[in-house]
């Protein structure tokens, strides 16, 4: 095998996050879906924590949101509320042990980009950060023309 086939060296790399990943997320007992869901809720303004909110961004069905949603209860990692009175529309929060939780993620998250980028200057991780921007733009452009290729035969 090719030892610099960047497609490779990728690959390991996703093996080695989602280890790490999946290793934090089973100390919490959470699942990565339950995770998304609780990052989603962290980083949204409060018109957008729905259910219906939440089926939209990730493009999934509502009856699967509302059953991550109630796990999430019943771990107590999150509450609905309405968000009028009277109104059948209900806001989904974090509760204080979700934020809490949020906050130990968070750090789990830097500690984690501080051990990728040891020993590197500033100016590499710089580096590093527009050539992983740049193959990513240049695998949406291969997947694009793909699509269109497709819709030509």
């Amino acid at each position: 095998m090719h030892e610099h086939n960047v497609g490779l060296h990728l690959k390991k790399i996703s093996n080695l996050l989602e280890r790490g990943k999946n290793h934090d997320l089973k100390l919490y007992g959470l699942t990565g879906t339950q995770m998304e869901v609780l990052e989603y809720l962290h980083d949204r303004p409060a018109g957008e924590r729905t259910v219906t909110g939440i089926a939209a961004f990730f493009d999934v069905k509502h009856t699967s949101v509302l059953h991550v949603v109630k796990v999430l209860e019943k771990k107590q990692l999150i509450s609905r509320e309405e968000k009028q009175q009277g109104s059948r529309l209900r806001q989904i929060v974090l509760t204080q042990t979700g934020e809490g939780l949020m906050q130990e993620i968070d750090r789990c998250k830097s500690e984690a980009e501080r051990v990728m980028l040891l020993g590197m200057t500033e100016e590499e991780q710089q580096t590093l950060l527009r050539l992983l921007e740049r193959l990513y733009r240049n695998l949406k452009y291969g997947e694009a023309r793909l699509e269109k290729r497709k819709e030509s035969l």
